[in-house]
């Protein structure tokens, strides 16, 4: 995938005979792009929303969120954690696993959490790559699948492994979606080290700090609660983005 502005001048570069300038134009778009979609935090192709700032002047919250549940074995005890420390999260849920466990994204909602869009099927690996159709069907999918459940539009969205595409936006746009990405991470579901997780993840606690760890993974309870743990250290407060924060 290129960018496509770029490609005409690179052609034109090679049918005039610089054929080294259009082939380097050519790699340097390619990487531009692949950075674009793989780094997950960047507003290459439309808004991404990485801060949140506190609308009515408090300077001590944080956005905690919760990627790739819901699961009947874990997600029950990440919700009593959260209960337990008095913290709130927003659930980033896949939409086939809602749809097996409805109940269950009911009680994450009964227990006033926020719930949000991450796909129907989670197509970690492929969905960089996703054309407007698949983007749409993944996407448009989890919206209904949710709604259905909890009968509230979902108001978020975050791409599996945050892998966005130029499809991306426009489909979250159509659908009413804001694109979540984030400010810290410990890299949960690849290590099951958790004080190297929480080390990499208290790196960017801080005001305003979207913080994204994950369900079903055979640490996630443990994260959760050394997250908790540490924000309380830091005087840092769990809020969702709505009514209380701006997330920018």
């Amino acid at each position: 995938m290129l960018q496509w502005s770029a490609l005409p001048v690179a052609t034109g570069l090679i049918l005039t005979g610089h054929t080294w300038w259009g082939v380097g134009l050519i790699i340097a778009a390619t990487f531009v792009m692949g950075y674009g979609i793989l780094s997950g935090r960047t507003s290459m192709f439309g808004p991404v929303v990485r801060t949140m700032k506190e609308a009515d002047g408090r300077n001590d919250g944080v956005w905690l969120t919760i990627d790739d549940g819901p699961h009947p074995d874990t997600t029950p005890r990440l919700l009593d954690v959260l209960e337990r420390e008095g913290a709130v999260a927003t659930f980033f849920l896949i939409g086939s696993r809602a749809e097996i466990n409805a109940e269950l994204v009911r009680e994450i909602q009964r227990r006033g959490h926020g719930i949000a869009n991450h796909t129907q099927t989670h197509p970690s690996a492929s969905f960089w790559i996703l054309g407007a159709r698949s983007m749409w069907r993944e996407i448009a999918f989890a919206q209904v699948t949710l709604e259905n459940i909890t009968h509230q539009r979902p108001k978020w969205f975050r791409a599996p492994v945050g892998h966005y595409n130029i499809q991306t936006h426009p489909v979250a746009k159509t659908l009413g979606l804001r694109i979540a990405s984030w400010t810290c991470r410990g890299y949960d579901t690849v290590r099951t080290d958790v004080p190297k997780i929480l080390a990499t993840l208290k790196k960017g606690l801080k005001p305003g700090a979207v913080i994204v760890i994950h369900d079903v993974t055979p640490v996630c309870v443990e994260v959760l609660e050394g997250t908790l743990r540490m924000l309380k250290e830091a005087g840092l407060k769990t809020r969702l983005p709505e009514p209380g924060g701006a997330p920018r």
